[in-house]
């Protein structure tokens, strides 16, 4: 038998219910008349929580070369070089999420009632 490694093996169904008991799925009405009360974070918080740590990310790269050129020895160049590459990969993804969001309001809107 191949074993795939990359890829873990997770069964959805003990995973939810070791969060919510199956009896609360009912309680609680997961359906169609529950989409005006939303429960948990709103899709706001998340795109404004994700932008914030984008900008954070951003701004680490500025801070690591200001300290580094001050003659910290805390910081090293590959610090400073590792931060770069990380805000690079954090506007990336930023980018391809926007995209996604975009081109899936785009569709929302091009379905004909």
């Amino acid at each position: 038998m191949i074993e795939n490694r990359i890829v873990p093996n997770i069964n959805i169904y003990s995973d939810l219910s070791r969060r919510m008991p199956i009896d609360e799925f009912s309680q609680k009405g997961f359906g169609v008349s529950n989409l005006n009360t939303a429960e948990g974070t709103s899709f706001k918080n998340v795109l404004s929580g994700m932008i914030s740590n984008i900008n954070n990310e951003v701004e680490k790269p500025d801070q690591l070369l200001n300290q580094q050129m001050m003659g910290n020895s805390d910081v090293d160049i590959h610090d400073v070089m590792t931060a770069v590459a990380k805000a690079e990969l954090g506007i990336s993804l930023a980018t391809q999420v926007t995209s996604k969001v975009v081109s899936a309001y785009n569709t929302i809107m091009n379905i004909s009632i």
